[in-house]
């Protein structure tokens, strides 16, 4: 059982000291969490789903494929219903993927290979 000064490791799930920067069971790196901030699992800096997801927006954009993919449930269905904005919605999120400005559900840029900032 978890106190108030403790957390679960990112990767082996024990219980570890909150302050904890690297686990001592697994050594895996542990995210930094500040008290006023949601908990964001750090993803690295080449992410590996920027390319399905370009794949999805370029074929199935007006649908919303990316959206789903990327757990945006109540905007796919809105493009899906809208047919991606008659075509500019989904011209725009293509866009925003190809230059590593697109955001998953959890606020997390899904960057692409080329643009690594």
């Amino acid at each position: 059982m978890k106190t108030e000064d403790e957390k679960y490791c990112v990767e082996c799930g024990q219980v570890i000291n909150v302050k904890a920067e690297v686990c001592p069971l697994c050594g895996a790196k542990q995210p930094i969490f500040y008290a006023n901030q949601p908990f964001q699992q750090n993803r690295s800096i080449q992410d590996d789903r920027w390319l399905p997801a370009l794949l999805f927006c370029l074929f199935l954009g007006p649908f919303g494929g990316h959206r789903f993919y990327l757990g945006q449930i109540g905007t796919a269905v809105l493009q899906l219903v809208t047919l991606g904005g008659c075509g500019i919605w989904s011209l725009i999120d293509l866009i925003m993927i190809i230059v590593g400005k697109y955001k998953d559900k959890d606020g997390q840029y899904i960057k692409s290979p080329v643009n690594n900032n």
